[in-house]
C-alpha cells in the first residue's frame, strides 16, 4: 500500500501538477482546489475523504476501510513530500502519458493489496462489489466529471490533456489489478477431439471438459473441448491442436479471473 502510494504521488505531484494537469476523482478535485485556494493538495485529500470513508465503512468492510485509511494517509504524506521535487517535462502530452502511467501503476498496486487511496476509488470498489463493473471503467466515468469542471474553471486544452492522463490511469489500473495472471479460455471443435484432449491432458498437463453440441446448419452432433491455459501455454496449445487437425475450429478469449486447481485460490474480496 505504501509503495503504491509513493508511486502514485510521484506521478501526480512530480509530473502532473507541474504541467498544470489533473488526475481524476477526489485527488483531481484537490488539485483543482489547490489551484483556486493555494492550500496544499494533501490537506484537501484528507478533508474530502471524510464522508467517503464513512460510506466505505458502511458498504464495504472494516478491514478495507482501515487499509484504505493507510493508503490515504500515505498518499497525502507523499504528495506533501514531493512538492519539493517537481519534474518539468515541458510537453503536456508526455506529462499526461507518464504521469498517468505512474498514477495508474501506484493505484493498481494499492487495489491489489485490497485497499484504496480513498475518494472515488472507494466508490468504484462499492460499484464493483455490487454490480461487477471494472474499477478502472467506473473511475473513468466519475473522473470525466472532474475534467468537465476543469474545462469550465481553467482551460479546455488543459482539460483535454488531463482527460488523456485519466484515461491512461484507468487502463493501467485495470491491467495491474488483474495482474499478469490473465488466462486464455479456448473452445475447440474437431472430429479428433479425443486425440486433442489426450494431448492437452498428458502433454500440456491441463484439464479439459467435453461439451456436447450440435451444428445448426449440418445438424451433426459435435463434441466441444473446453480448456483454460496460461498465456505462456497458449502457443503450445495451438501448435498441438493444429498438428492433430489443421482444420480444427478454435475460439480463444481472455479470462480475467480463474479460480480452482492449477489457477488462483479463492481470495478475500474488498
Amino acid at each position: 500500500i505504501v509503495i503504491g502510494a509513493l508511486i502514485s504521488a510521484a506521478g501526480i505531484q512530480c509530473i502532473l501538477v507541474p504541467a498544470n494537469l489533473l488526475t481524476g476523482g477526489v485527488t483531481g478535485l484537490a488539485i483543482l482546489l489547490r489551484y483556486l485556494t493555494g492550500i496544499e493538495i494533501g490537506i484537501w485529500v484528507l478533508l474530502l475523504n471524510i464522508p467517503i470513508f464513512l460510506a466505505g465503512y458502511r458498504f464495504v468492510s472494516r478491514r478495507f476501510t482501515i487499509y484504505s485509511l493507510l493508503g490515504v494517509l500515505a498518499l497525502a504524506g507523499f504528495l506533501y513530500l514531493f512538492t519539493y521535487f517537481p519534474f518539468m517535462i515541458g510537453d503536456p502530452l508526455l506529462s499526461a502519458l507518464l504521469g498517468g502511467v505512474l498514477n495508474g501503476l501506484g493505484l493498481g498496486i494499492i487495489f491489489r493489496s485490497k485497499a484504496s487511496s480513498g475518494g472515488t476509488d472507494i466508490i468504484a470498489i462499492i460499484v464493483k462489489r455490487l454490480w461487477g463493473f471494472n474499477i478502472g471503467h467506473t473511475s473513468l466515468m466519475v473522473n470525466l466529471l472532474v475534467v468537465g469542471l476543469l474545462a469550465l474553471v481553467i482551460d479546455i486544452h488543459v482539460a483535454m490533456y488531463s482527460a488523456i492522463a485519466i484515461f491512461v490511469t484507468s487502463r493501467v489500473i485495470d491491467q495491474v489489478e488483474s495482474g499478469l495472471g490473465v488466462t486464455e479460455t479456448t473452445l475447440i471443435i474437431s472430429p479428433h477431439y479425443e486425440e486433442i484432449a489426450h494431448a492437452v491432458l498428458h502433454s500440456l498437463h491441463r484439464g479439459c471438459t467435453y461439451l456436447p453440441a450440435q451444428g445448426a446448419y449440418s445438424g451433426q452432433s459435435e463434441m466441444l473441448i473446453l480448456v483454460t491455459v496460461s498465456k505462456i501455454q497458449l502457443p503450445r496449445l495451438k501448435e498441438m491442436v493444429f498438428a492433430i487437425d489443421e482444420s480444427a475450429f478454435m475460439i480463444i478469449t481472455d479470462s480475467i479471473e480463474v479460480y480452482g486447481r492449477g489457477f488462483k485460490a479463492r481470495a478475500a474480496e474488498y
